[in-house]
C-alpha cells in the first residue's frame, strides 16, 4: 500500500525540476514517464470540449460585421454581444487557431507539447520536470548567483583598494620554502587555479594553491610558482611576463635620509 502512495504521489513531484527529485523519497525517475503521459492526455481532456464550446460561440454570435469578426481574429477575443446569424467558412476553417490563442487553448496546448516532449526524453534516459517550472528555476538561480557574485565583486574590491603592477618575491618572503618565488597580484587572476602551468621567458612554473594576504595597500592575491624540472602532460597553461624579483632584506635608504652622525664621522676618519 505505501508503495502504490509513493508512486502516486511522484506522478505530480515529477513536474518539479529534475534537481530537486533527490529532495523526495519518492520514485520520481521511475514515475516520470506516467508523469508525461498523464500531462498530455490531461491536455486533450482540456482541450477538446474547450474548442467544441469555442466553436459553439463561434456559431451563436449575431450581428458583427466581417470587419468586426475579423477584428476579433486579430485580437484573438469575439464580442460576446454579436448578432449575426452565421459565421462566414473562413472563420470555421482557422477556428484551430483562433483557439491556441485563447487561454483555454493555450493551456491545453502546452500541456500536450510539453507531456509529449517529456514523454520522447524519458524514452532516451533524458527524464526532466516541466519545462516552465525547469526554466524559472534555472532563471531564478541564476539571477540570485548573478546578484551573489556582484555582492563579492564589490566586497573584494573594497578591500583590495587601489591597483597596482604585480611584485615578485622569492618564497621565503611567503614563508615557504619549496617554492621558487611568489607573484603578489592586486587583483585576482582569471585562470590561474593550483595546477596551472605559467609559461615564461625564464621557464616554466607549476603554481600552487593561491591564497591571499593582507598588506598596507590593500589585501593582495599570492601565487606560489615552482620551476617545473620533470615533463608532465600539460592541462592547462598561461602565458605571463614576470616582473623583477625584489629583496627581502630591509629596504635601502629612501632619497633625502641622511647617515646617522657617528657612521658620518667614522667615514671620514677611514678616508
Amino acid at each position: 500500500m505505501r508503495s502504490l502512495v509513493d508512486r502516486l504521489l511522484a506522478i505530480p513531484c515529477a513536474l518539479l525540476p529534475k534537481r530537486y527529485w533527490q529532495s523526495f523519497d519518492l520514485p520520481m525517475a521511475n514515475m516520470a514517464p506516467v508523469s508525461s503521459w498523464v500531462t498530455m492526455l490531461g491536455g486533450f481532456v482540456i482541450g477538446v470540449p474547450g474548442y467544441f464550446a469555442f466553436l459553439d460561440r463561434l456559431r451563436n454570435t449575431k450581428g458583427v460585421s466581417i470587419l468586426d469578426i475579423s477584428k476579433a481574429q486579430v485580437e484573438g477575443r469575439l464580442a460576446e454581444t454579436a448578432e449575426v446569424s452565421a459565421i462566414p467558412s473562413v472563420l470555421y476553417m482557422t477556428a484551430p487557431l483562433q483557439f491556441l490563442f485563447t487561454p483555454t487553448g493555450l493551456l491545453a496546448g502546452y500541456m500536450v507539447l510539453s507531456g509529449l516532449v517529456r514523454i520522447a526524453g524519458s524514452y532516451i534516459d533524458e527524464a526532466h520536470g516541466d519545462p516552465i517550472l525547469s526554466g524559472a528555476d534555472w532563471l531564478g538561480r541564476r539571477l540570485f548567483t548573478s546578484r551573489q557574485q556582484r555582492v563579492v565583486r564589490v566586497e573584494r574590491a573594497r578591500l583590495e583598494r587601489a591597483d597596482e603592477p604585480d611584485r615578485r618575491y622569492d618564497g621565503e618572503w611567503a614563508g615557504l620554502t619549496s617554492v621558487d618565488f611568489v607573484i603578489v597580484s592586486a587583483r585576482r587572476k582569471p585562470g590561474w587555479s593550483r595546477g596551472t602551468w605559467v609559461i615564461t621567458n625564464d621557464g616554466w612554473f607549476v603554481l600552487g594553491e593561491p591564497f591571499d594576504r593582507p598588506m598596507p595597500n590593500g589585501l593582495r592575491t599570492v601565487y606560489p610558482l615552482t620551476a617545473q624540472t620533470t615533463l608532465e602532460a600539460v592541462r592547462k597553461s598561461v602565458q605571463y611576463e614576470l616582473p623583477p624579483l625584489r629583496p627581502t632584506s630591509v629596504n635601502p635608504p629612501k632619497a633625502g635620509h641622511h647617515q646617522p652622525k657617528a657612521e658620518t664621522t667614522r667615514a671620514r676618519e677611514e678616508s
